[in-house]
């Protein structure tokens, strides 16, 4: 009888110490958790090295950037609807009006080398000819996703663009674009980022639809400039009344946020060299050497 009481207390003990180091893991792995979603919020400063405006305010209004890997040069859109093409070292090349539209973003397919604007108000993403800076085509954006109106007519309208490739994909991959909302209320226009399909290899004509396939909301306003960055996969978007960089993963996570440095950031564009440019609203185009951990 003794042995047996004393069988069943071990048995007690093994079973309250299991239950205690169960118990001990979950609250360690909440704390972790809790910890690296309080990482992603908590914005860190940008690591770079300063390098300093390379336009010397030649460009009134910057509103979008993009690097050309194929020409070596960076493209700027204006507020004014001119497209800008300058060296690295921000030196001019060539200047033209796009139909006086009101071009927020500008990106490039590295595939064919032509570039995309986003034109806001229209929600429409247009083609151009780095070469001559004509229109090629245009592409309505429809601006409903599940049911829900993203892109609201007569809001503040999309403000960044992104073309992220894919060889898999039917048209050659995918496009992002941030919807530009100062508020975060449920009831006012979201501060979202949208993956669109737009038909660049299987239609023809000038005109055709692009269609909202994934979209994410954001927990911070004022979506302003969006690259991809290739080397990481990843997408960056900058926030102008936050100072704000952040990195975004393809299914919307929010992996990182830094401060960004400046005022009034447009646009944002790598060069794969090591290099970051932040086009400014007041006619500056920031050149950093990008120093964020790889």
């Amino acid at each position: 009888m003794v042995n047996l009481m004393s069988y069943k207390r071990v048995l007690l003990v093994i079973l309250i110490i299991g239950i205690s180091g169960i118990l001990v893991y979950f609250l360690v792995r909440m704390d972790q958790s809790k910890t690296q979603q309080t990482a992603g919020s908590r914005p860190m400063p940008l690591p770079y090295n300063w390098i300093g405006d390379i336009t010397n305010k030649q460009i009134s209004e910057p509103s979008g950037i993009t690097y050309h890997a194929s020409r070596k040069s960076l493209f700027i859109a204006d507020d004014s609807g001119i497209v800008y093409e300058i060296n690295p070292n921000g030196q001019h090349i060539q200047a033209k009006g796009v139909n006086e539209l009101d071009i927020e973003g500008i990106t490039v397919d590295p595939a064919t080398g032509l570039l995309y604007a986003a034109v806001e108000g229209d929600e429409a993403i247009i083609e151009i000819d780095p070469a001559m800076l004509t229109i090629q085509r245009e592409f309505k954006i429809l601006r409903d996703f599940k049911g829900e109106q993203l892109l609201k007519k007569g809001g503040m309208g999309i403000e960044a663009i992104a073309f992220v490739p894919d060889a898999l994909h039917a048209e050659g991959g995918t496009f992002w674009v941030g919807n530009q909302s100062f508020s975060l209320k449920e009831k006012d226009e979201p501060s979202v980022v949208c993956e669109i399909v737009v038909p660049l290899r299987t239609a023809t004509g000038r005109k055709s639809e692009g269609t909202i396939i994934n979209a994410y909301k954001m927990d911070f306003i004022d979506i302003s400039g969006l690259v991809y960055d290739t080397q990481d996969d990843l997408l960056i978007l900058i926030s102008d009344t936050t100072n704000l960089l952040v990195e975004m993963n393809r299914q919307g996570a929010i992996l990182s946020r830094y401060l960004l440095p400046g005022d009034e950031q447009e646009g944002v564009a790598l060069d794969g060299l090591g290099y970051m440019y932040v086009a400014q609203e007041s006619g500056e185009i920031i050149k950093l050497g990008d120093r964020r951990l790889r």
